[in-house]
């Protein structure tokens, strides 16, 4: 039996007698396209009676159209049929399940009923796939033949591939350091308009750079790329700051990298990125595929694939040990041993575990999810039995927030360096100033905490219980080697980013990121950030205190105007905000309308015209807005309004069951804002919505700044005791980076 019908807490063994299921349509299937898809089952010898059901089960969380049963004429119609005497019935629970229930005869063996999504008889547009790529998507089979409610589960199952679209943009990922003479390798990708390689295209890349010596001038993509290819044997001529543009004439697609810093000598630290959470995967044998994209899709240097501890059978923990074995290859790509210790809230919430040795027993919170029970002894139910038994080990302990926010009150010193501040669930920066608030000496990273199988850029789709793109981690280690990068984890050289790559750095009288010393003098912080974009602000603070800030574009544009949303719902998992505003004008006309950060496919412009626009957004956490072209004078006149739900409750909505699987929304706060262009230039229009940063803004648009930033800070008032200073740096287009603090422990002079 596969390892995945343990983690469905699917019941029984396959049981051909029960019957056979197929799929009619098996062609690879794009991402987030809309089609018909009709999967048969044929009732065995042991038939189907009265009352019993076939429940169809995909392996994996996705974002796969939610069927619908009421409307032929709409998007996601599911339709059922069966002989012409015989009657079923649809109950549809969840977004992965769909339950086929006999309602009439007993049918017997040979018997055929079906199931259409996207029945497109009515006139509807069929049905979305998911948005994300998968080399196999299952479709679970199980039978109740009698209405027992015993299941057991049909062997050879249906499955279909999905593959990535057409391209939409293109992508460049370099190392972010390099040393002058040595070889390095540069990604290029072609990105579909979810974020997936695009599979199909065939275009030919040309790649230039000035002072890199480029093994090769074009590339050209064919079916092996499967939409990203490498460049091998690169290397730069001389010290100094580099990038490496691309560009596909023919389609019009161009990119450029992130920034190379190419020092004469061999630093002491390198900047390395990774993924340390990823992991949501349910099938074991799709850990590899996991491993294999984070390294030459996603292009990064690490990756942990974190399961859900009560979910994961022994079977397939070992399956991720072998396959964490196989993807270790020092100085190219490091998988990250461990599992997610996932508690409930009231037993310390959820927790990334790290190994610095392969092959490590799984300690699990419990076996609340079906898992075999014969290790049930070893279990460490609360987040102190779990900090007493790793405590001062060479194990590494991340708190998160993603599915069950960790409880910050209990925290291990020895084995928590950093916890994880932003996800594909939201941008989390409550998190980060709880641990201040509390005084711990923790430092920050990023992660997806994805289920798509996309480590190091993974992008939320339709799914409702993911609001952005993935973050990521900034890593300064000596060499890339599992124990380098977990003693990097461990000296907090590590920052966390929106999911680009921002190079960021902070140091206090020379000791970087992470570091602990004692002065007693006032000390001068130097900052260095490059950004992937214009940068329009650095902040220092110390500790929950903004103490210099940077504006790097303090210029306005008197033509362009800039409205944005931001904050979170509550201080817990699944907090984000829906927003439904506009903006119309008098006087003047909307020329142009730009987006900044929609990252869920949920959010979009519903309505634009030279007068008006609206627009329905899904965050959480992060800041997202337009940049709207204006023209108009100084009298020009602008409304702008917001209104917003908050995702409430427990966990979900639910209607009765365990872990309920629907969101709930509550009715939130309602703006309106009135200004003009001449008034705007005066300065903004901000509303503090009093929660969780929670703001709307309008204000004019800024001028573009740098993309370097560099500068020297003295504290002039120190505080008596620790003093955590870090930065947070902010792009124009919402693209941030949070440094992990160094800790100067100040002691006055007598």
């Amino acid at each position: 039996m596969p390892e995945t019908m343990d983690t469905l807490r699917m019941a029984g063994q396959e049981d051909a007698s029960l019957g056979s299921p197929r799929i009619v349509q098996t062609k690879p299937v794009v991402a987030g396209e809309f089609g018909t898809w009709r999967l048969v089952y044929t009732v065995g010898p042991t038939g189907l009676a009265k009352g019993g059901s076939v429940r169809i089960v995909t392996d994996s969380d996705t974002d796969w159209g939610w069927p619908q049963l009421d409307d032929p004429a709409g998007e996601e119609y599911m339709t059922a049929a069966c002989p012409a005497d015989a009657e079923v019935a649809l109950l549809i629970p969840d977004h992965i399940t769909v339950i086929v229930i006999n309602t009439g005869r007993d049918l017997s063996q040979g018997d055929e009923v079906s199931i259409t999504y996207g029945d497109r008889s009515g006139g509807g547009p069929g049905s979305r796939s998911q948005t994300f790529i998968e080399s196999r998507r299952y479709f679970w089979f199980e039978v109740d033949t009698n209405g027992s409610g015993s299941y057991a589960s049909l062997p050879d199952l249906p499955e279909l591939s999905i593959e990535g679209g057409q391209a939409a943009k293109l992508v460049v990922v370099a190392p972010s350091t390099a040393v002058a003479g040595e070889e390095f390798r540069v990604c290029v990708k072609a990105e579909d308009r979810w974020g997936n390689p695009a599979t199909a295209y065939r275009g030919t890349v040309g790649v230039s750079a000035s002072g890199i010596r480029l093994s090769a001038a074009e590339l050209r993509f064919d079916e092996d790329a499967g939409g990203a290819a490498w460049i091998e044997g690169c290397s730069v001529t001389e010290p100094g700051e580099y990038r490496i543009a691309a560009r596909d004439d023919n389609a019009d697609l161009d990119a450029e990298s992130n920034s190379i810093i190419a020092l004469e000598d061999r630093p002491q630290y390198r900047l390395y990125w990774g993924d340390p959470h990823g992991g949501q995967v349910v099938d074991p044998y799709k850990i590899g595929d996991f491993f294999a994209y984070a390294r030459d899709v996603a292009a990064i240097h690490f990756a942990g694939f974190q399961r859900n501890d009560h979910v994961m059978t022994t079977g397939a923990y070992k399956v991720q040990q072998q396959e964490e074995r196989r993807h270790y290859e020092p100085g190219r790509f490091i998988p990250l041993p461990g599992y997610e210790w996932s508690a409930t809230s009231d037993m310390g919430g959820h927790h990334n575990i790290y190994f610095r040795r392969f092959d490590q027993q799984i300690r699990r919170c419990g076996h609340r999810g079906e898992v075999d029970p014969s290790d049930i002894d070893t279990d460490l139910p609360h987040v102190t039995d779990m900090h007493a038994e790793f405590r001062h080990t060479d194990v590494v302990v991340t708190p998160h927030v993603g599915g069950t926010a960790a409880d910050l009150r209990f925290h291990e010193p020895s084995i928590e360096p950093a916890l994880e501040i932003t996800s594909s669930h939201g941008q989390f920066e409550w998190f980060l100033r709880e641990s201040l608030e509390r005084k711990y000496r923790m430092g920050f990273v990023g992660g997806s905490d994805c289920y798509t199988g996309r480590p190091g850029d993974d992008h939320p789709g339709h799914q409702l219980r993911r609001y952005q793109k993935a973050g990521l981690t900034g890593l300064y280690a000596t060499e890339l080697s599992l124990e380098a990068v977990l003693a990097a984890m461990k000296a907090r050289r590590v920052y966390a980013t929106s999911g680009v790559r921002i190079i960021a750095a902070v140091s206090a009288d020379g000791n970087m990121m992470g570091s602990e010393y004692s002065t007693d003098t006032h000390p001068t912080i130097s900052v260095k950030a490059i950004g992937t974009g214009p940068i329009e602000r650095v902040e220092l603070f110390r500790g929950l205190e903004l103490i210099h800030a940077e504006e790097m574009s303090p210029a306005r544009a008197p033509g362009r105007v800039r409205v944005t949303w931001e904050g979170a719902s509550r201080r817990t998992s699944y907090s984000g905000v829906v927003w439904n505003g506009g903006l119309s004008l008098s006087g003047g006309r909307i020329t142009a309308a730009s987006k900044i950060r929609f990252d869920s496919p949920r959010s979009e412009i519903t309505e634009s015209d030279d007068a008006r626009l609206r627009w329905h957004s899904w965050t959480c956490g992060y800041r997202s807005g337009l940049v709207v072209d204006v023209d108009g004078g100084p009298d020009t006149e602008l409304a702008a309004t917001i209104s917003s739900d908050t995702i409430s409750g427990a966990r979900y909505g639910g209607h009765g069951e365990n872990a309920p699987q629907r969101m709930s929304l509550a009715p939130a706060d309602r703006v309106h804002i009135r200004s003009t262009l001449g008034a705007l230039a005066e300065g903004p229009r901000q509303i503090d919505l009093g929660v969780l940063d929670r703001k709307f803004t309008l204000e004019l648009a800024p001028e573009p700044g740098p993309e370097r930033v560099e500068f020297d800070f003295t504290d002039e008032c120190p505080q008596p005791g620790i003093n955590p200073y870090w930065v947070r740096v902010t792009q124009s287009d919402m693209e941030m980076a949070w440094t992990s603090p160094v800790f100067v422990d100040y002691v006055a002079p007598l």
